[in-house]
């Protein structure tokens, strides 16, 4: 039996029931964590026999045990030796709910237990962390043992979820069951099977995402409306004052009069204190509770809140202004535009996008007096909703606003976004130069907002792989000093693109970082997502420098404090960019985990690039550990690349994997020649070097060594991969073990042991044992993938050349003679031959042999 996240529990049950010295154990929890679960998978794993307790009926004697027991026995003694033959020697007596067990039943269990060698394993539901007082002297005995199960933590939290759903689930989804249930197994599961048959949840061909709001379980709705029937209206008024934030603390309870009707809660099992904090014990009390209440009655409750909080300090502003909203107050646009900054930089950005818009709504008619109110309220509201992955929504709102608001500053930062939301949101570079060349033409040459233009024209370009044209506008627009933090991020971001674009991966780490501490100290200046984006970047130029943990490193940072903050679109590139970095490191199972919780959240939020990239990424993580890529997987990548930037160059390398894994292996080299010379054409210097590389880890080092000299990869990465070239050309075993030494120093397992199997190849005997048995082991840290270069020398038993390979698969893959010299730029005569050589070579006479 499978169990989730309770492996550890699980191994304190299985310790302590083999344990001489335990009697008793008693498995302890909330409602729900899954005791029940728990006590089931011991069952399963060791002989036993289950009894159930049940309070209504602890008043019946051996109501628990009397499956197990002739109701004809009279005396203890009498049931005991019953029970005793129902559980053999060395078995386990289960009990689940022990504290709803009657009093016979439960004594006869810890007799048998005590005198005759089993075991007893009970579940015990526990009460602001105490156990039932009819279990109190049990668990206090030496012979017990105590094992508590908590509510799952969000890890664990994630896996359950995937585990219901069978399949991956955006992030997204399993924040927010997470945060709804506080991990609570069983609330988990009432939640998904809710949404699953409501349809909130939809399952694509990649996974899970939500396409409305998780609705409340219908059963949960009757429970707390029965609970709180019959309790005293003191304890209903304090219900519903908590059913507004779902949680208060001590001070705010007292300013408002509740601890008496909390203390009714707390007794009745509705609401617990955690510390100095008051809750519902189930997280989705409020949501219920605050549905069924008029509109009147939580504007009510809402000026109680307001009241509180205006008396209490420190003085929380954004907080106050939503209860002030909620409550009906009239808020001035500019207090609201203040609160909804406050709140995309702290990463709320629910908060965010409702004050925004409350804003926006307020200002309708006063665009002319108020533009900087009206034009900052838009900006708020559509970098958050396209952070969130809403981008329509996002072009909407700025169209909308640059149709009402007269040019100048404001105008222009409203431009600047909206070029970078369709750039970016929509992967649509011409559209992107257009809204530039309308929005601009407003302005006269000169003009003090023509930076503005000059920074997102450099990221349009940096984006279109243009790094040379990107770098040189930049440089005469200095280190953005005075510019909005978010452009001067646009501005860091575009440098730092083109830099490790050009292989310039030093200068292009330090072009974000230098920023990076500067956002801390931004304040409400850092809407969401900016510090997000930085690490996301850094991320990137990381592992193009060839700091490949500290790549993975930075943008697990940058997914957590996406995560934390809602930001989908900085999430999803954040999962890919860990994904990135560990497959380069060859972690290839991690790899593939990373790229596909990116590519749930990427497709269900239109980001096409990010789900290009992912699939690529897979299928590299895939074909490099010997399995097939899903061939839809395939498909997408060969499709065409319209919309796909700078990051164009990990297709090529994928589509290579995908043909090697299939044999194809003239295909593959081909295709990363291809790759290659694309690379060289658009000076993609990074793109290149990792291209060439990849043709070495396949067995085509012809010219690979003089290439990678003549590149300027300043980076450690470079270096070891022409370290490689040098010893593959040489077959020098010492060259080799030092780039071995030198892919290792970078973070890379999987490259230091195919450069450590191909030292082995070639040294003397005794070194050649060395350098294998140091290739094993740096093979087995990463699970020992079958990659060419570690498997073996390249295809010893191949009679074809090169070019009679790759004709041989394109004519054996259905292509025509006409179009193999098409494709190849090759005569048909030419091509003619080729198969002909081929034929004879591999004893043959026809097309239909090389298929077989």
């Amino acid at each position: 039996m499978t169990m989730v996240g309770r492996a550890q529990e699980f191994g304190e049950v299985l310790s302590a029931v083999r344990d001489s010295r335990t009697d008793v154990v008693l498995v302890s929890g909330e409602a729900g964590v899954g005791k029940t679960r728990l006590l089931d998978a011991v069952c399963a794993a060791l002989p036993s026999v289950r009894a159930w307790g049940t309070r209504g009926l602890s008043h019946v004697p051996l109501a628990a045990l009397a499956h197990l027991v002739d109701p004809a026995a009279t005396s203890l003694a009498e049931m005991v030796a019953q029970v005793l033959r129902a559980v053999p020697a060395g078995a386990v007596l289960a009990v689940d709910d022990l504290h709803g067990c009657d009093e016979v039943s439960l004594a006869v269990a810890v007799r048998v237990a005590r005198d005759a060698g089993r075991t007893l394993v009970g579940t015990v539901r526990t009460a602001d962390g105490r156990v039932p007082p009819v279990v109190a002297e049990l668990a206090a005995s030496s012979g017990t043992v105590m094992v508590a199960v908590a509510p799952f933590d969000r890890t664990s939290t994630e896996e359950l979820v995937h585990t219901l759903l069978d399949g991956p689930v955006d992030a997204g989804v399993v924040d927010d069951v997470w945060r709804r249930t506080g991990g609570n197994a069983l609330f988990v599961t009432q939640l998904l099977d809710s949404a699953r048959h409501s349809g909130a949840l939809h399952r694509s061909t990649v996974g899970w995402h939500a396409v409305r709001p998780l609705p409340i379980p219908t059963g949960l709705r009757s429970l707390l409306p029965t609970r709180l029937r019959g309790l005293p209206d003191d304890a209903v008024a304090a219900a519903h004052f908590l059913a507004a934030t779902g949680r208060a603390n001590d001070g705010e309870v007292e300013q408002a009069g509740h601890l008496a009707g909390t203390e009714h809660l707390v007794t009745h099992g509705i609401a617990a204190w955690a510390a100095e904090t008051v809750r519902f014990v189930h997280p989705l009390f409020a949501e219920v509770l605050w549905d069924g209440l008029s509109p009147a009655r939580r504007r009510s409750v809402l000026r109680e809140h307001l009241t509180v909080a205006r008396a209490l300090a420190p003085h929380d502003h954004v907080r106050c202004t939503v209860l002030s909203l909620d409550a009906g107050e009239v808020v001035e646009p500019g207090r609201l535009l203040a609160a909804a900054r406050v709140a995309a930089a702290g990463g709320a950005t629910d908060v965010a996008v409702r004050l925004a818009r409350a804003s926006l709504d307020r200002v309708a008619e006063a665009w002319t007096a108020h533009p900087e109110v009206a034009a900052g309220a838009a900006l708020v509201l559509a970098v958050t909703l396209w952070e969130t992955g809403r981008t329509d929504e996002a072009v909407t709102v700025l169209r909308h606003a640059l149709d009402r608001t007269p040019p100048g500053r404001d105008a222009a930062l409203l431009a600047v976004t909206l070029h970078k939301v369709v750039l970016w949101g929509r992967y649509d570079l011409p559209a992107a130069r257009d809204v530039l060349r309308r929005q601009s033409a407003r302005y006269p040459a000169g003009a003090p907002v023509g930076v503005l233009f000059a920074v997102a024209e450099a990221d349009a370009l940096a984006y279109a792989g243009l790094p040379d044209e990107a770098l040189a506008l930049t440089s005469g627009i200095g280190d953005g000093t005075g510019l909005p933090l978010p452009v001067r991020t646009m501005l860091a971001t575009s440098r730092s693109n083109a830099l490790a674009h050009i292989g310039r991966t030093g200068e292009a780490v330090a072009a974000v970082e230098e920023l990076l501490d500067q956002v801390t100290a931004a304040g409400p200046e850092a809407v969401a997502g900016t510090r997000d984006k930085l690490l996301v970047y850094a991320s990137h130029a990381l592992r193009e420098h060839g700091r490949l943990d500290d790549a993975a490193r930075t943008a697990e940072r940058a997914y957590d404090s996406a995560l934390a903050d809602g930001v989908v679109f900085e999430r999803a590139w954040a999962a890919l960019c860990v994904g990135a970095a560990l497959m380069q490191a060859g972690r290839l199972d991690d790899a593939a985990f990373w790229a596909r919780r990116s590519l749930v959240t990427a497709e269900a939020a239109g980001m096409t690039d990010c789900t290009r990239v992912c699939l690529s990424v897979l299928t590299v993580s895939y074909s490099s550990r010997g399995l097939p890529p899903d061939p839809s997987w395939v498909t997408y990548l060969r499709s065409p690349e319209a919309g796909l930037g700078f990051l164009r160059h990990t297709v090529p390398i994928a589509l290579a994997w995908a043909a090697y894994g299939e044999g194809r292996h003239a295909t593959a080299r081909d295709l990363l020649r291809q790759g290659q010379a694309r690379a060289a054409q658009e000076r993609a210097v990074a793109a290149e070097s990792w291209i060439l590389h990849e043709r070495l880890r396949m067995h085509d080092a012809s010219g690979v060594r003089a290439r990678l000299a003549a590149l300027t990869a300043g980076s450690a990465v470079g270096a070891a991969r022409l370290t490689l070239a040098t010893g593959l050309e040489r077959a020098c075993p010492e060259t080799l073990l030092e780039a071995s030494a030198a892919f290792e120093a970078v973070g890379s397992p999987l490259y230091a042991a195919e450069a450590a199997a191909a030292a082995a190849r070639c040294a003397p005997s005794r070194a050649a044992a060395a350098a294998r048995r140091r290739a094993d082991e740096l093979a087995h840290e990463v699970g020992d993938p079958a990659t060419p270069l570690l498997a073996g020398s390249p295809m010893p038993a191949d009679p074809l050349t090169s070019r009679e390979r790759l004709v041989a698969e394109l004519a054996a893959a259905g292509a025509s003679n006409t179009e193999i010299a098409v494709r190849l730029v090759l005569s048909v005569r030419t091509v003619e031959n080729h198969l002909s050589r081929a034929y004879a070579k591999l004893g043959i006479t026809s097309r239909d042999g090389l298929v077989r």
